[in-house]
């Protein structure tokens, strides 16, 4: 033990008046104790002296903090009932006639008169709510003080707990002080300061002044969170197309925006109405295959996105399947029995705002030289070389690199770029050799469509022409030209029996015509003007009168 522990020892044993206690201790060490003793006796003479001293030093302060608080407790009092509102009238007039002098005042400065009473008003909302929470300290602090009282008595011969005593009443005093002052931003972080010390006080604050005051003109950083699920409305704003998906396919941050949106894929044919039937997902994330490339409009991409329907629904699908149209309600109520199935729920309304709030900063994010650079690389390795643009950029550089060369007669560089630019023809020659036999075989296949367009526009026209001759619809634009008739006949009977009377009729016609022929040839046969003088007697038996003519 240590001499120190020694004396307080002895100390303790010569208050208490115990001699037991001495019983043990060394002659010499007695002798030592009793001089430590006689010192300490007297700087604790002197210690007396000088609390009491601080005693009524701390008596008179305490009496004047009594006083103070009590004179703050009517001040306080007065204060609350002198306090009026100066506007009671719909928070901007005093009274009717007041309202009256506004509405007759010119525009701009009635509202000037506005702002300024608008501004009254605050102040005087936030003078009243500081006055309820100080009231509600103190009605708290009595209590406190109360407490705390048993606890002073005990330590009140302690230079200790004096102090802390005085310490205690500056900082209430310093407290109080900082309570009374008008400016809202300062007595904001003073009561903050002030009231997270006493965590017994934190229920009694919390009474709906909180949401009862409106404080300046300001509002809250943080909005409260809705629990409205969304709709398909809702989900129409996140969805992602195949022109978007091409688009913005190599921007940074591409993979982890498009996470958790929705889209639209096509999954084959309706049986029932033949049209294109689409099923709803929501994108998980973006993968890539190299070894399973395919076309996405006019480059070739490895990318891949793993969908699902539900948690125990997905799958990848190519980027060139996504729809740019919007989802239905029909599909929209698709996934929802989708997600029923395995008792999920649709996302909330305010995490499908986040999610197009971070679209609308990627489609509005500008693209560094870097960021280009990445994209055409990224784009040529795709296609598996140069293309043609690039090579037609590289050779005219090259070329001009090789004229340098050759006028500073460096030989080996002459060389690689001699065959770096026989490289780059090659490519040239051989992408206007697909691009010539590209655009061959598509005028091939043009000509080849308007042959078929050709005959079969000829053969409809040779069925209509031929069902025009046959119903004699003919065209009626030109009324002199020649009509085709068609004879019909109604009585077939009647027209057989007919024919068969006129071919009796001609036979027996042709039976007389017969016969009379016959006779003539008899009667020519047996006519006399055959036989020799029978013209000369015919000739005598002719009477002719004759007369000359004068």
């Amino acid at each position: 033990m240590s001499d120190i522990e020694d004396d307080l020892l002895a100390l303790a044993g010569a208050d208490s008046g115990s001699d037991d206690e001495m019983s043990d201790v060394p002659l010499k060490r007695v002798k030592a104790e009793e001089e430590s003793r006689q010192a300490s006796m007297d700087e604790k003479a002197d210690e007396d002296e000088e609390d009491d001293k601080e005693n009524e030093g701390f008596e008179d302060e305490e009496e004047e903090y009594n006083d103070v608080d009590m004179d703050a407790e009517d001040d306080d009092d007065g204060d609350e009932d002198d306090l009026i509102n100066p506007y009671p009238l719909e928070g901007k007039y005093r009274d009717e006639a007041d309202r009256e002098h506004l509405l007759e005042m010119d525009e701009i400065e009635r509202e000037q008169t506005l702002f300024e009473r608008s501004q009254e008003m605050d102040r005087y909302n936030e003078k009243k709510y500081l006055q309820q929470r100080m009231k509600q300290q103190k009605s708290a602090g009595v209590e406190k003080k109360t407490r705390s009282s048993s606890r002073k008595a005990a330590t009140s011969g302690s230079k200790g707990s004096k102090s802390d005593k005085l310490s205690e009443l500056r900082k209430q005093r310093e407290q109080k002080s900082r309570k009374a002052a008008d400016d809202y931003e300062e007595d904001e972080e003073d009561d903050n300061e002030a009231f997270a010390e006493d965590e017994d006080l934190e229920g009694e604050y919390d009474d709906g002044y909180e949401d009862e005051v409106i404080w300046g003109s300001g509002s809250s950083k943080f909005k409260p969170r809705s629990f409205e699920r969304a709709g398909v409305e809702h989900f129409n704003r996140i969805r992602i197309g195949r022109s978007f998906l091409s688009k913005y396919l190599y921007y940074r941050q591409f993979g982890d925006v498009i996470s958790k949106t929705f889209g639209k894929i096509n999954v084959g044919m309706d049986r029932r109405t033949r049209r294109p039937l689409y099923r709803v997902v929501q994108i998980e994330e973006l993968v890539s295959h190299p070894h399973k490339q395919y076309r996405l409009g006019d480059t070739k991409t490895d990318f891949y996105l793993v969908v699902s329907q539900n948690k125990s629904q997905t799958k990848e699908f190519p980027l060139s399947v996504f729809s740019d149209a919007d989802i239905t309600p029909e599909e929209f109520e698709r996934y929802v029995q989708e997600l029923n199935k395995t008792n999920e729920d649709v996302p909330y309304v305010d995490d499908i705002n986040e999610k197009a709030e971070q679209l609308h900063q990627l489609m509005n994010s500008g693209l560094s030289n870097k960021d280009i650079d990445d994209m055409v690389t990224k784009k040529q390795k795709m296609q598996g070389g140069i293309s043609s643009f690039d090579a037609v950029y590289q050779k005219s550089r090259v070329r001009d690199e090789l004229k340098v060369a050759k006028q500073e007669g460096d030989v080996a560089r002459v060389k690689e770029l001699s065959d770096r630019l026989r490289k780059l023809e090659d490519i040239l020659y051989k992408d206007t050799e697909r691009t010539s036999a590209g655009s061959m075989n598509d005028m091939s296949k043009v000509n080849e469509r308007n042959r078929k367009l050709n005959q079969t526009n000829i053969r409809k026209a040779e069925l209509k022409s031929s069902h025009l001759r046959k119903t004699g619809e003919l065209d009626e634009g030109d009324p002199f030209s020649r009509l085709k008739t068609t004879t019909r006949i109604f009585y077939q009977e009647l027209v057989n029996e007919e024919n068969q009377k006129a071919l009796q009729d001609a036979r027996a016609n042709y039976e007389t015509m017969m016969a009379e022929k016959n006779e003539q040839e008899a009667k020519i046969a047996s006519s006399t003007y055959r036989e020799l003088g029978n013209f000369d007697r015919l000739i005598a038996q002719v009477d002719i009168d004759f007369v000359p003519a004068l």
